[in-house]
């Protein structure tokens, strides 16, 4: 079985020579990576299981197109995470992850800046 060290290089291996990379602002990184542990409850949360942080990097893997992405959160149902590209609802792809690679499908994505968008997606078989 693979250590999480040996995830955490592929992970860096396939980011190098990803076609595309998540563009944060140094005002925004600094304080992404900061929070970690499980995400504050809200009085009118309707998700149906709570979000754990999951700050770090991973890549997309989109058609035959790689992307460096950083994920931002986790929970039994999904993830979310920064993608450098627009992805569509319903849009199949795969996220390798320094544990594993998940195949996911998009439920959401929002422009934050350009070369970042916020997407949802839960998780698929």
């Amino acid at each position: 079985m693979l250590e999480l060290d040996d995830g955490q290089k592929l992970v860096e291996e396939l980011w190098a020579t990803a076609v595309s990379k998540v563009e944060l602002r140094d005002s925004v990184k600094k304080s992404f990576f900061a929070v970690h542990g499980a995400g504050p409850l809200y009085y009118d949360n309707r998700r149906i299981y709570h979000r754990y942080y999951m700050r770090g990097k991973a890549v997309l893997k989109r058609a035959k197109s790689t992307h460096g992405t950083y994920t931002k959160d986790v929970s039994r149902q999904g993830i979310g995470f920064l993608s450098p590209v627009p992805l569509l609802p319903k849009e199949r792809v795969k996220l390798r992850t320094a544990a594993a690679e998940l195949s996911l499908e998009v439920t959401r994505c929002r422009r934050i800046d350009p070369g970042c968008f916020e997407c949802g997606a839960k998780f698929a078989l």
